[in-house]
Formats: C-alpha cells, structure tokens, sequence
C-alpha cells in the first residue's frame, strides 16, 4: 500500500479497480448521500435453492438460506450480570408452503397471492439468539445469524412464504407469496448450481460453506462453484463458460465470454447424496459418496480474474446442450460509496481530472461511459496485471472519509478544505490542533513535502485552509 501511495502523491490522482455494479450502478439522478444512506441500510438476505431428497421416493428439500447481519437485529440488555456479553436479540423464523391453485400458477411474480383456502404442503421453524459483547458489536455488519431451514416436496407447483420474528415483536414480519415449481431429480435436463467460499475435505466427502447471500460471491476472491450434472454420461465431454452479463439499467443480456475451462474427472462426482449441515453457525454443504446418488460437478473459479459485475455459469456437453446453468454476482465487500453508481463514480472524478476529461468520459450510452470510466482506471493501474486497482480504491477510500470525518452542518466532507486535501495528499504525517485564546482554533497538517494551515470558521468543525506551504 505504501508503493500505491507513492504513485498517488506523484501522479497527484489516485485510482482504482472498478468494481461492483449493483443495480444502483445504472440509475440516474442519485446523489451520493442516497448512496451513503443505502449503505447504511443494512438487511437481512434471504435465498433458495433445491437439493435431492434423502430417499429415492422422488421428494425433492426445498432449502431457504438466510443471513441477518447484527446491525438489522433488535439488541437489548442482558439482565445475566455474569455473563460476558452485555447484549442479546433472539429470531424466531418460520417456512410455510402450500400447494398452488390452478389460478396462482399463471400468476406474475408481483401479483399478490391469497393463501386462503390453500391446502398446506409443509412446515419449517428456526430459532437461534445472537449475543454481543458491546453496544458496537451489536451494530456491527460483519456479525450474523446464518443458517437454512428446509422442507420436503413432491414434485409440483407451490407458493410459500416466510415468517419473521425479532426481538420481543409480538407480530411476525411475513414475506410476500411466493411460486415455487418443484421438479423432480431423476427428471431434470438442467441442473442447477451452488456457490461456496471454500472446501474443506474429509475422507471420502467433501464439505463446502454455502454462501448465506445466496449466490453472491465476494470481489477479487476465487470460490468454488457445485453444479449438479442431471443424466451424466461419462463418456461425454463437459465444458464449463463464465459469460459477463451486463447490468446497466436492468439489462442483463449476454456480453462476453471471460473463462472456459473443460472439466475433468478430478472435478466429477458421481454417487454422491447432498446432506445439508449446519456448523458454528454456519451452513454446510456435504457431497457424500453412496451407492447410488447423484452426479455434481465442483469447479475452482478464479473469480480474481474478474471484474465486479453479474455472471453467468453454464456447463455443456459435447453436443453443445446446457446441462447445467446458474448466475452468480461479484460484489466488493467494503467498496467505497461513489462505486455504487456510474454518475457519482465520475462526477468524483472532479478532485484530480480536469473539466474537458470529466465531460468526456461523461458522454455516451451508459456502456460507452462505463467503459472510458474503467478505461481512465486502467490507464493509472500501478498493478495492470490483476484485476484490483490499489489506486483507485484509495481515491475512493478518501472520499468516503472526507464524508464522514469533516461533514458539518454546513459543508458536505468532500466539498470541504480539509476533504479537498485529504483526497489529493492522503492522510497527514502528524496533525496538530491549537486553541489561542485570542483567535480561532488552528489546524496544521504536515506532509513529508508540505504543510497546511486550517482555522475554525465556526464552532461547528468548519475549517479554512488559510496556508498551503512547501517544506
């Protein structure tokens, strides 16, 4: 990070690797305080998929993974004085499925459902308590609730909802109705496919951590994917392709191939019967071989090769058919604010690229500018051989901390004098603060090369940078 900060301070800009390109990413007209404050909104996330049944009687478990960060959980104060954790909120989660009427099945998606009358199908409860050490472990986003509840379905069309208590609520938040077809193993043509960060390997099995957002992987870090292979002929050849997807403005049509790989029998499983487990919190996906079971591909993706955005996975056979499919989104983690969006990402531009290059970049198509946005990147990447760009998640970086370290009342951060040199120089070798009592407070922020001079202007955190000197 040091050698990036060097190129910083010599180029005078700063630059980084693009990333994730949420749905916000296209929208126009969004302010980065809409962005901050969606940030800020952290909420539970919920996902499903299906895994064979225990049995060969042709049931199918319809699984919904789930993910509750702390910081959306109703903390109270633990009565328990000798306990170590001075915080607790409890979940109580329920899965309700009933069989769908003729009526519901040719429903749209955001057509409301009535449940009356519907015949139940299935039933499925958790409860767990999350503990916290301290007031800020219980807001914190890195700390969850995970895990999967289940239920066992013949094959046919469903609606299902979900039930959620946290707390001491005494009403359940209830999900809207959802349709669910559920197709039996033996008879699918298309399988489909599961993400996880990593495996661990026992004896003849193989354990993987399913990812809690669902298909959601994280930017810049190679996962494994565990597609399942219906109707495998091992004299077949099976070929995996990641297309790139574009995600501006809801279109997610095809763009690019980024990797193929063909699978060999290192990465072929067959006999297998998935088992679902649940480890320290965490789920669990076990692969275990039996004497007749089913055939899973399990794939290393090198997710680092690529950039952040949305992604499809398919496996073909020889003759070209999709046996398998699913798509899966790289998302950074902590990427700084202004990345969230196409429009605030290059208005930011304006603290180190003049007006001519902004209005250039900035005109277009949303793909067009898009690309001259990573383009501009790339051209400053001080590591062109990966995927992540240091300089540019330090810009970025910089501007999220002007936001929040010299917002006031009356300036924004990043509009501010302090915010203004602190995007262009980084943070200050030493800061030093004086109160004279006759004049206002004074700021000093010394660098390597220069000094800045800062004095209060009101008693409000505003400061003005009054000097600017080479050392």
């Amino acid at each position: 990070m040091k050698n990036s900060k060097k190129y910083l301070v010599a180029l005078l800009v700063i630059i980084f690797s693009i990333t994730s390109f949420s749905e916000l990413y296209g929208q126009r007209n969004v302010s980065y305080q809409d962005l901050a404050m969606r940030q800020q909104q952290q909420q539970a996330s919920f996902d499903y998929f299906t895994l064979p049944g225990n049995d060969d009687n042709g049931a199918v478990q319809f699984v919904v993974i789930f993910h509750v960060p702390y910081s959306s959980l109703p903390f109270k104060k633990n009565r328990d004085r000798t306990s170590d954790n001075k915080y607790f909120s409890s979940m109580d989660l329920m899965l309700e499925v009933f069989k769908a009427e003729e009526a519901n099945i040719d429903k749209r998606d955001k057509e409301d459902i009535s449940l009356a009358g519907l015949e139940p199908a299935g039933r499925a409860f958790w409860a767990d308590t999350a503990y916290a050490k301290d007031y800020k472990s219980s807001q914190s986003d890195d700390q969850f609730l995970s895990g999967f509840i289940k239920v066992n379905l013949n094959p046919g069309s469903y609606n299902y909802v979900l039930q959620m208590k946290r707390g001491d609520q005494t009403d359940s938040r209830i999900s809207r109705t959802q349709k669910i077809n559920i197709n039996s193993y033996g008879e699918k043509q298309t399988g489909n496919v599961l993400v996880s960060p990593t495996v661990t390997k026992k004896s003849e099995s193989s354990r993987f951590i399913l990812n809690a957002t669902g298909n959601t992987v994280e930017y810049a870090k190679d996962f494994y994917a565990i597609a399942y292979l219906p109707q495998y002929q091992e004299d077949e050849t099976y070929t995996m392709d990641i297309v790139k997807l574009s995600t501006l403005q809801e279109d997610t049509t095809k763009q690019n191939n980024v990797f193929s790989k063909k699978l060999t029998g290192e990465n072929i499983k067959t006999d297998v019967r998935p088992q679902l487990l649940n480890k320290e919190g965490k789920p669990y996906l076990s692969l275990n071989i039996t004497d007749k079971g089913y055939t899973y591909a399990t794939i290393n993706v090198p997710n680092s090769e690529f950039e952040n955005s949305l992604y499809q996975l398919t496996i073909k056979n020889s003759a070209g058919n999709i046996v398998a499919r699913g798509n899966f989104r790289s998302q950074w983690k902590d990427m700084p604010t202004s990345l969230l969006n196409l429009d605030v990402s290059i208005e930011m531009l304006r603290f180190i690229a003049d007006k001519e290059t902004i209005r250039k970049i900035d005109s277009g198509t949303p793909a067009e500018r898009e690309k001259k946005f990573r383009s501009f990147w790339k051209d400053r990447d001080p590591t062109p051989d990966t995927e992540f760009n240091e300089l540019m998640a330090e810009y970025y970086q910089r501007i999220d901390y002007a936001y929040n370290n010299f917002t006031t009342e009356n300036t924004v951060g990043y509009n501010s004098d302090r915010g203004e040199v602190y995007i262009k120089y980084g943070p200050p070798k030493d800061v030093n603060r004086k109160f004279p009592k006759d004049g206002a407070t004074t700021e000093i922020w010394t660098y390597p090369d220069r000094q800045f001079i800062f004095k209060a202007t009101t008693g409000f955190g505003d400061f003005k940078l009054v000097s600017n000197q080479s050392r």
